[in-house]
């Protein structure tokens, strides 16, 4: 049968690791890049640390873990630019669909 599995229960780690060929965002400066990544249907979600200065790449090796039940399907991740007077810049987002990973045995190397 071609239907996915069911989605399990349990404890997903992420690890946001790094971002690459960002947009600039800033007029003055460089990037300070930050990530929010956010559980569908829930919510817990986590933010990296920014990354001052980093322009257009941004290396971050964050992990949290989430909590996993029925209707957490798929991870959203925002790059936001980091901004001191005024509101931050989001530089781009995207959404993981935790199918990907739960088919996978080990660890899901996904962009």
């Amino acid at each position: 049968s071609n239907a996915p599995r069911a989605m399990p229960y349990g404890k997903l780690n992420c690890q946001v690791v790094e971002a690459t060929n960002l947009p600039d965002k800033d007029w003055f400066s460089k990037n300070d890049p930050y990530c929010i990544v956010t559980l569908s249907g829930s919510n817990q979600s986590f933010k990296t640390k920014p990354r001052s200065n980093s322009g257009a790449n941004a290396m971050w090796e964050a992990a949290h873990e989430f909590n996993v039940i029925d209707g957490n399907n798929s991870l959203t991740l925002q790059v936001f630019d980091k901004d001191t007077f005024t509101s931050d810049d989001l530089i781009g987002s995207g959404t993981l669909e935790l199918q990907h990973a739960f088919d996978t045995d080990g660890p899901c190397d996904r962009w």
